[in-house]
């Protein structure tokens, strides 16, 4: 193992389902190659994290059912600590609801469930493992006040995957260490719209933190705080299927920095990481693509 990693984030069993058309209110059309698989950033990250040999713990809320029990199997079957999952008796483990339609164009409905009921108090009780954390990650498919509350209670390194992303200014975000939005995300986040400059909102934010936006198939741009900027490129590969690659990215980033690496370091492997996911089609679960060393080492670039 290198470094310690614990993640505060979300499960969710994702249930996908193909139609060839979407009905008409009311209408029941068949489907076919229903499938329950794994998911949510938080839980994905945590495993991408701990098969880069990082020493993972999670810090989650799960429903007393199946499919929290399905999360827990999965967590202890890639060597992540359960110590701090609480299990809720008043909500559901999250879920979402894919349908894959004509062109693979999707209708999605979640529902965040317990991962909604993660609170302060859950997260004060594992006060001794974020202080003793050498990286803290978080996402915001949790409370956002507890997302932040988290991380600053940590002594390590504090990175915030801003995904689903809020709006919330530059100042909220002092004394975070790294935030990795994608285009997308860092734009949402300051309420500009579609076609402003991505840089010139990364460099707002790099006044009060480190930035890292993941551009695709283009790598990442980072702006450190105090200005300096650079692009790191990714491995160029011949993408099948982008699901997740996020995902990969912050959860190789994590692990990377609990090992000492520089920043730039740590964004050229969550580049690669990335890379690997998105030469793999997602079946019959996402995490089945998520790399480990070897994976990364065997990463072949035309």
């Amino acid at each position: 193992m290198g470094g310690k990693v614990t993640v505060i984030g979300s499960y969710n069993t994702g249930f996908v389902i193909y139609i060839e058309r979407v009905p008409a209110l009311g209408e029941t059309v068949r489907g076919w190659g229903f499938r329950m698989e794994h998911g949510g950033k938080g839980s994905n990250q945590a495993v991408q994290a701990s098969r880069l040999d990082a020493e993972t713990a999670m810090v989650a809320r799960i429903g007393n059912d199946i499919f929290g029990e399905r999360a827990l199997k999965l967590w202890r079957s890639e060597s992540i600590s359960t110590d701090h999952v609480r299990i809720d008796p008043h909500a559901p483990t999250g879920a979402g609801l894919v349908i894959v339609g004509p062109e693979g164009k999707n209708l999605i409905a979640v529902d965040l469930g317990a991962n909604m009921r993660l609170s302060e108090d859950d997260v004060d009780s594992a006060e001794p493992l974020l202080r003793n954390s050498d990286v803290v990650l978080a996402q915001l498919e949790i409370p956002e006040r507890v997302a932040l509350y988290a991380l600053r209670l940590s002594d390590g390194i504090k990175v915030l995957n801003p995904a689903p992303a809020v709006r919330m200014d530059p100042e909220r975000l002092s004394g975070i260490d790294v935030i990795t939005p994608n285009e997308v995300e860092v734009r949402l986040m300051s309420g500009e719209g579609h076609g402003s400059d991505v840089v010139a909102i990364a460099e707002r934010y790099a006044k009060h933190t480190n930035v890292v936006v993941t551009l695709g198939e283009r790598g990442a741009l980072v702006v450190e705080k105090g200005g300096r900027s650079y692009t790191v490129p990714a491995p160029k590969v011949r993408a099948v299927d982008t699901t997740g690659a996020g995902d990969a990215f912050n959860g190789a980033l994590a692990s990377a920095l609990a090992k000492g690496y520089s920043l730039r370091e740590a964004v050229e492997l969550a580049c690669k990481a990335g890379a690997f996911l998105v030469t793999r089609r997602k079946g019959p679960s996402l995490i089945d693509s998520l790399p480990d060393w070897k994976d990364l080492e065997s990463l072949e670039v035309p």
